[in-house]
């Protein structure tokens, strides 16, 4: 081999080697992971909420360069197919009281109708018995109700510390008590905030779809998944020692219950930025979707931008939108 013939192959591999080193430098995996995770993490806190329709929420902590998702999780669902035996998953469910009967004519297949059984007969879920059901910092509670005739009566109490109410105007009240620090920063019960929907959400003889729900700042309510009322009530709910009761309050009642869920807030889904990566100082700490996917309306009335900072002093922004859309 000539020493030209020599001096063109070496040209030739510095050519290949540097354009190698290059494209791998160029894809710079710690940028790509960071963008990765921020955008994940919020589509799935979005993907949550739509599909518990329920709010979720992403809430970041800029110190530690960690991001969390928090949506729902079902702890149970108990229908009443069975004769006299409730059906379903989750904690404990029995007929309490009195005598209660299932009827045939139920939203799909049977029903436990009120109406037809002893005023103090009740149905009792034994939520208090179960660790994983913790509806502090937030809960979703549904189920759906077809009134034979409307009064002031009790339809749902959990633990002590949640209730829904039905009132002869074919309106209803909701109501918690949330949770607040005593003496030696004991847990105690705190004061009691209440929800009003307007007259006639709910009419006799019509089955109606109602959800009760908390996602740790507002307190809604929802019938046929049209909110009816709101109230905005920020950090943790009491959590009292008694059963999920439906029905049995003074004066029994007049409706048939069906398709009763229950889901509270899980532990939520965190991850933290790689190395040489920072969320920007002034990053807004909490990020609210709605049930629809969006942007919580009251809580957000603008796109959101989420500045990274790198360490070789360039940035990356990500832009959630207001219909929940996450881009960068």
């Amino acid at each position: 081999m000539t020493l030209l013939e020599l001096l063109i192959v070496m040209g030739l591999l510095a050519v290949m080697l540097g354009a190698g080193v290059g494209a791998f430098a160029g894809l710079d995996p710690g940028r790509r992971t960071a963008l990765s995770t921020v955008t994940s993490t919020l589509r799935l806190a979005r993907n949550e909420a739509v599909a518990r329709r329920a709010g979720a929420r992403v809430r970041i902590d800029v110190s530690r360069g960690a991001i969390r998702a928090t949506g729902f999780r079902v702890v149970g669902t108990w229908r009443f197919e069975g004769l006299g035996v409730v059906d379903g998953f989750g904690p404990l469910a029995e007929i309490v009281g009195g005598e209660l009967p299932f009827s045939r004519d139920g939203y799909m297949g049977r029903a436990l109708d009120f109406s037809q059984g002893d005023p103090s007969a009740r149905l009792e879920v034994a939520v208090q018995d179960d660790p994983g059901c913790d509806w502090g910092e937030g809960f979703d509670l549904g189920f759906v109700l077809r009134p034979v005739a409307l009064g002031r009566s009790r339809l749902v109490e959990m633990g002590g510390a949640v209730g829904l109410d039905l009132r002869p105007d074919g309106g209803l009240n909701g109501w918690f008590i949330s949770q607040s620090s005593g003496e030696d920063n004991r847990q105690v019960k705190g004061a009691r905030t209440r929800l009003e929907s307007p007259p006639g959400v709910v009419e006799a003889g019509r089955w109606s779809r109602v959800r009760l729900s908390h996602d740790g700042r507002f307190f809604r309510l929802y019938v046929d998944e049209v909110e009816v009322a709101r109230s905005f009530q920020e950090g943790r709910l009491w959590r009292g020692p008694s059963a999920l009761v439906v029905g049995g309050g003074p004066g029994g009642l007049a409706a048939l219950v069906d398709d009763l869920t229950l889901a509270v807030a899980g532990t939520g889904y965190e991850a933290l930025l790689p190395g040489g990566v920072d969320f920007a100082k002034d990053t807004i700490r909490e990020i609210l979707f709605s049930p629809s996917g969006g942007l919580d309306p009251i809580a957000h009335n603008a796109p959101i931008e989420i500045l990274l900072e790198f360490d070789d002093g360039t940035n990356e922004q990500i832009y959630v939108g207001l219909y929940g859309t996450v881009e960068q």
